[in-house]
């Protein structure tokens, strides 16, 4: 009894081993890729749908097609190509992407503007898509180490939204309120302003009848200033 106990889990024991080395083996890093490498792990049999868990970016999903063929945010098709460790990317922008390592399941990747990105293989109806919904108001893209900093579109003013629920004024480092949001409500000291959207770019919110339109800018640091890679 002993004998067949220690045989199975020694058997449990080198399946999980396997299991372990072959996820690692799946993973590339980028210098590793030559020519079309990317578009197995991209597009798989037939299309593949990669959402972003990390960073800031326009793209918070791109659905990966073969012959070069996409979709992005909106539903709005793109064009691509990939060479090497490089995706090109073509709609009304157009976009670079360098990746640092990609697998079947995980992507991470560098965009034009120096962040760091990672994106996610996610299956419709699995698990993880239920656990990763797209929201329009999702409060994770303002944490950040420390915080998040933001633009406003007019004015040029920058706001830190600290993950200690301070709101700090870039450059003067002045505390303007404290903040926290519940849904769709942005509590900004003691007023209540409706969200709109809170995407890994896009903030905007009405402000007791003011539409107020912000752009991600950088991550903050721990004082609440901008930290630009």
């Amino acid at each position: 009894m002993n004998t067949i106990r220690t045989t199975f889990f020694a058997a449990i024991s080198l399946l999980v081993i396997v299991s372990c080395k072959s996820g690692k083996d799946n993973a590339k890093k980028g210098e590793q890729l030559k020519g079309e490498d990317a578009l197995r792990f991209l597009t798989g049999q037939e299309r593949k749908y990669w959402q972003l868990d990390e960073g800031h970016d326009y793209y918070e999903y791109m659905q990966f097609e073969k012959a070069g063929k996409g979709i992005g945010p909106g539903g709005n098709d793109f064009t691509y190509t990939t060479k090497d460790d490089k995706i090109q990317l073509k709609d009304f922008i157009n976009s670079a992407f360098t990746i640092n390592e990609i697998s079947n399941d995980k992507l991470t990747c560098t965009n034009s503007e120096g962040r760091s990105l990672t994106y996610l293989y996610i299956e419709p109806g699995t698990d993880l898509a239920r656990e990763n919904p797209l929201l329009p108001v999702n409060p994770k893209w303002l944490k950040g180490k420390y915080g998040t900093s933001w633009k406003f579109s007019e004015g040029g003013k920058i706001y830190s939204y600290m993950n200690n629920g301070r709101i700090i004024e870039a450059g003067t480092l002045r505390k303007i309120a404290n903040w926290r949001l519940e849904g769709t409500t942005l509590y900004f000291g003691d007023n209540k302003c409706v969200v709109s959207r809170l995407n890994p770019v896009f903030f905007d919110y009405d402000a007791m009848g003011i539409p107020v339109a912000m752009n991600f800018y950088a991550e903050a640091g721990e004082d609440g200033n901008p930290v630009k890679k």
